[in-house]
């Protein structure tokens, strides 16, 4: 099983991988002279800069799971939670 400390990173590998090769498709579909020596660098600019988002997202993902609900917050979320089973006719 993966660690929660490894998820970052495998996240931020896919989000390069996905978004980068579609990104350099349709730059090269766009622009389709460009030389070689110009389209490898700029892969790995992009890699660079997909996998930085990727670790970014996690940790965003990661910081609102440790934010504390506020009292208002979980009552509003119970109250909904309860009229939703009573909506369906079941016992509380």
């Amino acid at each position: 099983m993966i660690g929660k400390e490894s998820i970052g990173p495998l996240l931020g590998i896919c989000y390069a991988a996905v978004f980068g090769t579609l990104f350099m498709v349709g730059l090269h579909g766009f622009w389709p002279d460009v030389s070689i020596w110009i389209l490898v660098p700029l892969s790995a600019v992009f890699f660079v800069a997909f996998y930085v988002a990727g670790q970014w997202i996690h940790v965003r993902n990661e910081q609102n799971k440790k934010l504390p609900t506020s009292s208002k917050e979980l009552r509003r979320r119970t109250k909904e939670f309860y009229d939703s089973l009573d909506s369906e006719g079941r016992p509380r």
